[in-house]
């Protein structure tokens, strides 16, 4: 926590905004607009196509690709489009507007060319490791990783936080200067998003005793029971298709981590009990729109959630680090329930082996 903190104030901001803008169009939608419209690929950077950008940085620029209205889900940093030994080198930002100075006189380069504004970056954050043997010296990750248990045991690992920017390749000139490309990377097969097939692993999660909790059936309301440590949810039948049947688990899945992370209220130290509930909604419907939004489910906002949107608002808008604690708890719900996913799709592939 205390090293997303230090993030920039700019930085910060961006996400705040980003957030905001989200329930806006949200809003404007009924509520009938998914955090991240469902799409055949995942944010990645343009030369790891292999390796998407994780938990809630693939969430978050797949959300900005939505708003911004982009045609693909590939992002650039400033160093790949100046390398001119890369396959796509020579990129330029497109230009947004001219530039003028206090006085409202527009500004020119030493060549006497107008001078723009470009468009604008986005930050991705990612934990770099810094590993040290048992003498102090420092070690590469290759080393590391080619060490025995005991030698790994006796090396002191710290992690430090890593900001950066990225672009859309739809924020620069890639369209034109490689138009082939683009066409290709743009032309998707048509799918239908409104049925899906159930999810094997999710269902040993949700109706086999796959979670870390019991779930139980019945009633009409979905909610986690911190005293009996139990999540309730209506019958299945209840639900208007597998998708909102997922969600809404994946919902109560992401109350429960509460306990087993032991998360902290500090985050919500100093507000009333109404904003911690609201603090902690937002947790779970984020955890629960990212889990979705990386197994390929459009997540929408729960009408009994709409009564905590002010609350986020006000939030997201007055304190400039609230929106770092959300994504902060976020990221480690999500993390904790897409390795327990893991875990039981495996245990699902080995008993269809077997």
């Amino acid at each position: 926590m205390k090293k997303l903190l230090e993030m920039s104030d700019s930085a910060k901001k961006k996400y705040a905004e980003l957030f905001t803008k989200a329930l806006a169009n949200m809003e404007q939608a009924q509520w009938q607009k998914p955090w991240v419209q469902p799409h055949s690929g995942m944010a990645c950077n343009l030369y790891r196509k292999d390796k998407p950008y994780r938990g809630v940085n693939e969430f978050i620029l797949n959300m900005l690709c939505g708003i911004m209205g982009w045609n693909t889900p590939y992002f650039v940093t400033m160093k790949q489009m100046d390398d001119e030994n890369l396959k796509y080198s020579g990129l330029q930002l497109n230009k947004v507007e001219p530039k003028f100075d206090k006085d409202g006189m527009p500004l020119f380069d030493k060549d006497g060319n107008l001078r723009y504004k470009c468009e604008e970056s986005f930050p991705v954050f990612k934990y770099l490791p810094k590993i040290y043997d048992k003498d102090g010296n420092k070690v590469t990750l290759e080393d590391y990783d080619a060490m025995t248990d005991e030698e790994k045991a006796e090396c002191k690992r710290f992690f430090s936080l890593f900001v950066y920017s990225v672009w859309n390749i739809d924020q620069t000139d890639f369209a034109t200067v490689y138009p082939d490309a683009y066409k290709e990377m743009t032309e998707v097969p048509k799918h239908d998003y409104e049925t899906m097939e159930r999810d094997e692993a999710l269902e040993r999660m949700i109706t086999m005793g796959g979670w870390i909790c019991p779930i139980l059936f019945g009633g009409t309301s979905a909610h986690f029971a911190p005293s009996e440590k139990h999540i309730r949810l209506p019958k299945r039948e209840t639900f208007l298709g597998d998708a909102v049947f997922y969600a809404t688990a994946i919902h109560e899945m992401a109350h429960s981590t509460k306990i087993e992370l032991k998360r902290s209220e500090e985050n919500t130290v100093g507000v009333t009990s109404e904003d911690k509930y609201a603090y902690e909604e937002l947790v779970a419907e984020l955890t629960s729109a990212v889990v979705c939004s990386t197994l390929g489910i459009g997540k929408l906002l729960d009408s009994q959630h709409l009564t905590y949107v002010e609350s986020w608002r006000k939030h997201l808008r007055d304190d400039k680090d609230f929106i770092v604690r959300v994504i902060d708890d976020v990221q480690k719900a999500t993390n904790y329930i897409l390795r327990v996913y893991e875990e039981n799709k495996q245990a699902a592939t080995i008993r269809v082996a077997a």
